[in-house]
C-alpha cells in the first residue's frame, strides 16, 4: 500500500515533540551543555559544542576513530585560526564566507558556484576530512534546528538521506516511487538524490519540510530492523538509549501502524 501525503504530514508532526526532544538529549550528552543556549556560549564553550557536535556526526556515520581525529584537528584549527570572537563564530554568513577560502592539503576541492545560502554552507562542509553530504546535513541540522548555534530559517535546511529515511519512503511511497525519486539504495546518497528528498519534505510538509527527516526517528525505532517483521517498537531499544529517551514517549506500536501501514521486506 502506499500513504496518503496527508497522512505522512500528521504522523511526521505528532512525533516531532519527541524527535525534538531526543535530539536535545543527543547533544546535550554529546557536549554537557544546553543546546538551547547554544547562541549565548563564549568563544570557548562555542568551539567546544561545534568539535563535540561533529565528533558525535562523524561517530554516527561509522568513522574510524584515527579519522574523526584527524577531521577534528583540521576543524578546530579552522575555528582557531578564522574567528576570533563569538559574534563571528555563530554568524552562518560569515561562517560560509571562511568555509569558501578554504584550501591545501586537508582540504577538499568543492565547486559550490551553483549553490547558496544554507545549501552551499552545507555542501561546504564536505571539504573537510572524513565528512560526506549525510553528515554534514547531519550537522547543519543539529547546529540550526536541534540547537540554536546558527540562526536559520528552519525552511532553507536540507534533510540528512541515508538508508534509513530511504527504507521509510519505500514503505510508505512504495518501491517504484522511491526508485523513481531517489534512485537505488545505497551507503551514501548524492546531492540530487538528497535535493529531491528536500523537495519531497517541502511538498508533503511545506514550510516545515526539513522534518521529512523524522522518518528517521520511526525508522528507527520500529521499522527498519532485519529482526522483525512487524512494526512494533524495537526490542531492547529502550535499555539501549535509555539516556537520550529521557522525556521521550515511545508507544509501542509505530506511528503509522494505525493507519495500515506494515512493515515491507
Amino acid at each position: 500500500m502506499t500513504m496518503q501525503r496527508k497522512t505522512i504530514k500528521e504522523v511526521l508532526l505528532e512525533v516531532d515533540p519527541q524527535t525534538r526532544t531526543l535530539y536535545a538529549n543527543v547533544l546535550k550528552q554529546a557536549t554537557g551543555l544546553e543546546p538551547e543556549k547554544a547562541s549565548g556560549l563564549s568563544f570557548e564553550d562555542s568551539i567546544h559544542f561545534f568539535t563535540h557536535v561533529w565528533a558525535s556526526c562523524l561517530f554516527w556515520s561509522n568513522q574510524r576513530v584515527d579519522y574523526i581525529g584527524e577531521s577534528l584537528e583540521v576543524l578546530e584549527n579552522f575555528l582557531r585560526t578564522r574567528f576570533k570572537s563569538q559574534k563571528d563564530l555563530h554568524d552562518i554568513q560569515v561562517f560560509c564566507r571562511e568555509l569558501k577560502q578554504l584550501k591545501g592539503k586537508n582540504f577538499k576541492d568543492i565547486d559550490t558556484q551553483d549553490f547558496e545560502g544554507v545549501l552551499q554552507t552545507t555542501v561546504l562542509l564536505q571539504k573537510f576530512p572524513s565528512v560526506g553530504l549525510k553528515t554534514a546535513a547531519l550537522i547543519m541540522r543539529f547546529l540550526c534546528l536541534d540547537s540554536n548555534y546558527f540562526s536559520v530559517e528552519q525552511n532553507l535546511l536540507i534533510p540528512p538521506l541515508d538508508r534509513v529515511n530511504y527504507r521509510m519512503c519505500k514503505q510508505l511511497l512504495g518501491n517504484k516511487e522511491t526508485h523513481d525519486l531517489l534512485t537505488d539504495e545505497k551507503p551514501a546518497f548524492k546531492l540530487p538524490e538528497t535535493q529531491k528528498f528536500a523537495k519531497l519534505g517541502c511538498e508533503i510538509l511545506g514550510k516545515n519540510g526539513i522534518l521529512i527527516d523524522n522518518l528517521w526517528f520511526i525508522g528507527h525505532f520500529y521499522c527498519d530492523s532485519k529482526l522483525q517483521n512487524d512494526c512494533k517498537l524495537r526490542k531492547g531499544v529502550s535499555s539501549i538509549n535509555f539516556s537520550n529517551l529521557i522525556g521521550v514517549n515511545l508507544h509501542e506500536e509505530c506511528p503509522f501502524y494505525k493507519y495500515g501501514c506494515r512493515k515491507t521486506k
